[in-house]
């Protein structure tokens, strides 16, 4: 594989601004990030007895809405629609099912999909011998690049906006089919491109146990499961073994063209603070080394110095504009963010390479077909699939925008909105942090921001406002 070709600015994360911000308005992101605070401070009682069953009626009020709607689309006459034997009521659960993709408000591809396709994707889960269930890989714990995206790195507001939706999906799929035994999969791909991104295991598993507590606490046990994704798919050793002689092949056969296209995703993605902390120590993370001056600046004050060279160098790399600026903050140590820079610029290369050969090599793995219990759902649209229906997770108002990736606002008036943590406080300078208080009480939802002071999401305007705008959240009158 030769040298990938300098930087080309394009999407950053999955729909996000950040990449236009940083490239188009570099002065105008903050060096440093300085949210005003706090908006409001929650407690975790009042969180539990006021807001919690708020949320439990609007995913019960938005399944309510997805089946009148997909009940009144196949209505007689139903000559139109894009589905088979309607005459024939195992067909016909099955197209009701489908229909639940074919909104606007659902699924990104819903104008694209192949309904027939899917349509007979769903008989058949719904005729199998095990229990039906969607199967959807999403989700890895949010990474903050030194303030850019995420303020933490928990399961925040952001989660219970999609995973309530994901929720509504299956309640509303259990009553259209009449089978209460339907279900979600969600397989979280931490792991399974921790060799690309550096992930830590622990932090992993928590993310999906956080993930989990939100979806019971809004609507019960066995609704949305979360699974890691290389434990489920790749816990046989001869297996793993056969996958990381694909990912070789793949790696070997890689295009300039093929590594430029991950770059910036990857910039956003690495777990920075580990990498850093690998290569302080003498490491080299992906055969890159750091510079050794670097590595001893960041040695005398790594808790301080790591964020703000994540920041610093992400910064820099996607826009050079932006040098100047930092090039002050360095002050007499220029060679420090030049290197540091480089090192950025490598590693991101590094581990798009890497990232895109673990998928090419998942596509390839013999027996990974689909059960014939499952339906496949995706964050990300596969032109290859095209009955395979593309979730908008934070709906149409985040567009193709993930929740790890983003935190949310929540004014006053109007609906929530999701967006970096950059773009929050460049687009919003009023936005303040929603903090959660312990109140002596029993662990409830969210006591894992608590400790390390992560918030809720961000908020402006009058507190009443904003109490009513989190009350609704998950209302689907409301967004």
């Amino acid at each position: 594989m030769t040298t990938t070709p300098p930087y080309r600015p394009g999407r950053i994360v999955s729909g996000s601004g950040l990449p236009a911000l940083l490239a188009e308005s570099p002065d105008a992101v903050p060096l440093f990030p300085s949210p005003s605070g706090p908006a409001l401070s929650l407690t975790s009682r009042r969180l539990r007895d006021e807001l919690l069953p708020r949320w439990r009626e609007g995913v019960r009020r938005r399944a309510e809405a997805l089946v009148r709607r997909c009940r009144d689309s196949l209505a007689p006459p139903s000559g139109g629609a894009p589905y088979d034997g309607l005459d024939d009521p195992e067909h016909r659960r099955a197209a009701l099912v489908a229909e639940l993709f074919r909104d606007r408000r659902v699924s990104a591809n819903a104008e694209r999909l192949d309904t027939r396709a899917l349509q007979r994707r769903v008989t058949g889960a719904l005729s199998a011998d095990e229990p039906p269930r969607l199967e959807l890989a999403w989700g890895q714990p949010k990474r903050e690049v030194g303030g850019l995206k995420t303020a933490g790195r928990w399961a925040d507001l952001a989660e219970v906006y999609a995973v309530g939706r994901l929720a509504a999906l299956v309640l509303a799929a259990r009553e259209l089919a009449g089978d209460g035994r339907i279900g979600m999969t969600v397989y979280s791909g931490g792991n399974r491109f921790a060799a690309a991104l550096f992930a830590e295991p622990g932090p992993l598993l928590e993310y999906d146990a956080q993930r989990g507590r939100i979806a019971e606490a809004l609507a019960g046990p066995g609704v949305v499961d979360f699974r890691d994704f290389a434990a489920a798919k790749r816990s046989d050793p001869a297996e793993r073994e056969a996958h990381e002689e694909r990912v070789r092949r793949r790696l070997a056969a890689l295009t300039d063209e093929d590594v430029a296209a991950q770059m910036p995703v990857m910039l956003f993605n690495v777990d920075w603070p580990r990498v850093l902390s690998e290569a302080a120590r003498g490491g080299a993370p992906h055969g890159v080394h750091l510079a050794p001056h670097v590595a001893r600046w960041l040695r005398e004050s790594p808790r301080d110095r790591t964020p703000l060279l994540v920041r610093a160098a992400v910064t820099c790399a996607v826009s050079p504009a932006v040098r100047a600026r930092w090039a002050g903050v360095f002050g007499d140590r220029p060679e420090v963010l030049e290197d540091a820079v480089a090192f950025a610029l490598a590693m991101g290369r590094a581990s798009a390479a890497r990232y895109t050969a673990i998928a090419r090599a998942d596509r390839e793995a013999p027996g990974r077909a689909d059960g014939p219990h499952t339906v496949r759902l995706t964050v990300h649209e596969k032109t290859d699939r095209p009955e395979v229906p593309a979730l908008l997770t934070l709906g149409p108002g985040g567009g193709g925008q993930l929740s790890q990736h983003v935190t949310a606002r929540v004014p006053a008036e109007g609906p929530v909105t999701f967006a970096s943590l950059a773009e929050t406080l460049v687009h919003d300078p009023g936005s303040a942090p929603v903090l959660l208080e312990p109140d002596g009480g029993a662990p409830g939802l969210f006591d894992w921001l608590s400790p390390e002071g992560q918030p809720l999401c961000f908020a402006s305007g009058p507190e009443p406002g904003v109490r009513r705008t989190l009350a609704r959240l998950l209302d689907p009158e409301h967004g």
